[in-house]
């Protein structure tokens, strides 16, 4: 417990710099030690907020919010006053104050719009602490804005650094020095966004004012960093219109700066981090607003900008478009594309996302003289859930409308409203009357039977009209959304299985049904142990390695392997997807992401493309170097998978191709997966360089649980020696 409470401590130092470290937290509250004043003073803070959380349960206390706050406060009060009795107590209350703002804005700015706190707590408190201290005629000022004796490099160097180290109230060229390394440790993207957001701030700066005090820049220059940061790496997906946009939001920082700085010091009251927390949030709300979803891309989740941009490439990859939902298919058989994306009858921005379905034989969408509405071969058809989710809204009490009329007074016709546990909505309309089998509150599965294909509406003929939006409201803007494992049938080509189609006009669909056999053997529940006997270059002699499924506190599914690599999987839409690898070096487990990392569960799927991360190639130190210098962000390799079906010896052979482009530099290597309908992983090759590494499986193991039996069973040579914690290979 109190191993675990100093690791949230010095997580909430790093967390100011939304790096989210303990060591680097460490670091950084020996560097607030430059001056102990303020070191000890700051300590306290984050300690009684430490204390507060932890007291009153408050939820996430491990994520360091209420605690850098806290902190922040303790910090300010230590870089203007000499601490005594009064200032320790002016901390302590501050501190207890600041984590119930921070429980209290944190939880409405999420409901307003899914926004952060960042430190609009502390400036809060920070402003009630500042005027309450003016009140204290005895207290004595501590610091001197910024020492001239200072400088360690030349001036715009030195005031690089003071101002970074201004950020924990050090305003020290060796503090941001010492925080700059932190950050360049961390990430050497967010490093260059401080550099950018410093330069272009003040040189906004310096055009909006006229002779200002040196302390000003000094002592709120960080700003300009912190906004460069958040905007251009934390909250946004990098990239070249991400960092146009950081620019423009710089501007703003510097433009309310100089604004502020007048008023604010009317009051004797500091400008600290305002500017920065303004902007961002501003920036944020003004994103989630947009109707197009173009650059910048808002990250799923704030996150350093490395693992952002290996998301958001990879869901390019897999996904179609960042953000993008993944459904299925809401029908059975095979349907044509009526109208798609940004179609020319109904599907114009806000609503271009969407997608109409019916049925044609021999280019024709009906039988007879379609005088009646049984004559089109869609009428009355099942409607299926495309995905998980909760029924909100249901209405199905209009008629269908006679073929080549229309009810432009009811848009939608008959409909479903399904909730998606992600936030979003999906709506399926013009809906037969009287034929919703499902009632609001209901929750329903992908493939489940919820209605019948109708013409009620505004509806010429009867189809299918499926979306994804944001708000409840009929009428929403859309949201991108794919769909998943699918048989696509092109007029003029042969039919092709696609992970992920985004279908036009035209196009004949199906869904790729599930092969039983495939995906009960390919399923990992949790508890799954995978052994393997692992040999190849590097490895001296066969070892026994282990992976294993397991299940975060959030609910993510992850392999792990004995050296605490790890990847996060889905078991979803006809497809095994593993993404997200965290950890060492581990070749086995790369190994087994290579070949099997986007594996469809269908026997339809013969050839398919993926794009895993280039850190999967057991590269040499001066490939890494090369990947590094060319791809500072990562980047994808481009892999051709393809399976057949060896009857002989009844299993899957999956084989893969990928190649990586660096430079002037092509690396190739070669994967082999054998999938056995009753072992599942049964053996595992990869050939990278001249080097060749084989992993066959030895034993299959579930982990014991409550009332739940734990078994193994032997597959192979299981003599060989069991290595834990090492890393075999050429890395």
């Amino acid at each position: 417990m109190k191993i675990q409470a100093i690791s949230v401590l010095a997580r909430s130092y790093s967390t100011i710099l939304f790096l989210d470290s303990p060591i680097v937290g460490s670091i950084i509250l020996g560097v607030t030690f430059l001056n102990p004043n303020i070191g000890f003073c700051g300590l306290l803070g984050a300690i009684v907020g430490l204390i507060v959380s932890h007291v009153f349960s408050f939820p996430n206390e491990k994520n360091g919010v209420y605690i850098f706050n806290s902190l922040l406060v303790g910090l300010s009060l230590g870089a203007f006053y000499q601490i005594n009795a009064y200032v320790v107590v002016l901390i302590v209350l501050g501190a207890i104050f600041t984590v119930f703002l921070t429980v209290a804005l944190q939880d409405g700015l999420w409901r307003l719009d899914r926004l952060p706190v960042l430190s609009l707590p502390f400036i809060v408190v920070s402003g009630l602490t500042a005027l309450v201290a003016q009140k204290y005629s005895t207290l004595n000022n501590f610091i001197d804005y910024v020492d001239a004796s200072a400088g360690m490099f030349i001036l715009p160097v030195d005031n690089f650094f003071i101002s970074l180290g201004s950020t924990f109230f050090t305003p020290h060229p060796l503090a941001g020095l010492l925080l700059f390394l932190c950050i360049v440790w961390t990430s050497r993207y967010l490093a260059l966004l401080a550099v950018i957001g410093y330069v272009f701030g003040q040189f906004i700066f310096t055009l909006l004012t006229d002779n200002p005090p040196p302390s000003l820049l000094a002592w709120t220059g960080f700003n300009f960093m912190l906004t460069a940061i958040a905007i251009g790496g934390i909250f946004v997906i990098p990239g070249y219109v991400a960092t146009l946009t950081v620019l423009l939001a710089v501007s703003f920082t510097a433009l309310l700066i100089v604004s502020m700085q007048g008023l604010l010091f009317v009051y004797g009251l500091p400008v600290l981090a305002l500017p920065f927390v303004m902007t961002v949030l501003i920036f944020l709300i003004a994103f989630r607003k947009r109707v197009g979803l173009s650059q910048p891309w808002l990250a799923p989740e704030p996150g350093l900008p490395e693992v952002n941009y290996e998301k958001a490439r990879l869901a390019r990859v897999r996904n179609g478009e960042v953000n993008s939902v993944a459904l299925l298919v809401p029908f059975m058989g095979q349907w044509n594309i009526y109208q798609g994306f940004n179609g020319a009858h109904t599907h114009q921005a806000p609503w271009q996302h969407a997608l109409d379905f019916y049925i044609t034989e021999d280019g024709r969408s009906f039988k007879n003289e379609a005088s009646q509405l049984k004559d089109f071969y869609c009428f009355g058809l099942p409607v299926l859930s495309p995905a998980h989710g909760q029924v909100i809204r249901t209405f199905d009490k209009l008629p269908d409308n006679t073929p080549g009329e229309v009810d432009v007074n009811n848009n939608w016709g008959n409909f479903i409203l399904i909730h998606l546990d992600t936030g979003l909505y999906v709506l399926l309309a013009h809906l037969s009357q009287n034929s919703i089998v499902v009632k609001e509150g209901d929750r329903v599965t992908p493939g489940k039977l919820i209605a019948a294909c109708g013409n009620s509406g505004r509806s010429p003929q009867p189809h299918l009209h499926l979306q994804v939006q944001r708000d409840p409201e009929l009428g929403s803007p859309t949201h991108p959304f794919h769909l998943a494992s699918v048989m696509r049938h092109h007029p003029d080509s042969a039919s092709e299985y696609m992970v992920v189609c985004r279908p036009d006009e035209g196009d004949r669909i199906e869904s790729a049904a599930d092969d039983e056999l495939l995906a009960t053997q390919l399923h990992l529940p949790v508890g799954r142990q995978l052994s393997f006997l692992l040999e190849g270059s590097g490895i001296e002699k066969p070892v026994r390695r282990d992976l294993q499924v397991e299940i975060t506190l959030l609910g993510q599914f992850r392999l792990t392997s004995d050296t605490e690599a790890s990847a996060a999987f889905e078991e979803n839409n006809g497809v095994l997807a593993f993404y997200d690898r965290k950890g060492p070096a581990d070749i086995l487990l790369d190994i087994f992401l290579l070949a099997n990392g986007l594996t469809p569960l269908t026997e339809s799927a013969h050839q398919w493309r993926d794009s895993p991360s280039a850190k999967l190639f057991p590269l040499g130190f001066s490939q890494k170097l090369l990947l590094a210098i060319f791809k500072p962000l990562g980047c994808g390799i481009d892999s051709l998978y393809q399976r057949s079906w060896d009857a002989e010896n009844r299993i899957w052979a999956q084989s893969g191709q990928h190649q990586l482009g660096i430079g002037t530099n092509l690396w190739r290597a070669e994967t082999e997966s054998v999938l056995d309908p009753e072992k599942g992983f049964r053996e595992i090759t990869l050939r990278f360089n001249n080097n060749r590494w084989h992993a066959k499986l030895v034993e299959i193991g579930l982990a014991s649980d409550r009332g739940i039996p734990g078994w193994n069973e032997q597959d192979g040579d299981v003599s060989a020696p069991v290595v834990k914690g090492k890393n075999e290979g050429a890395r």
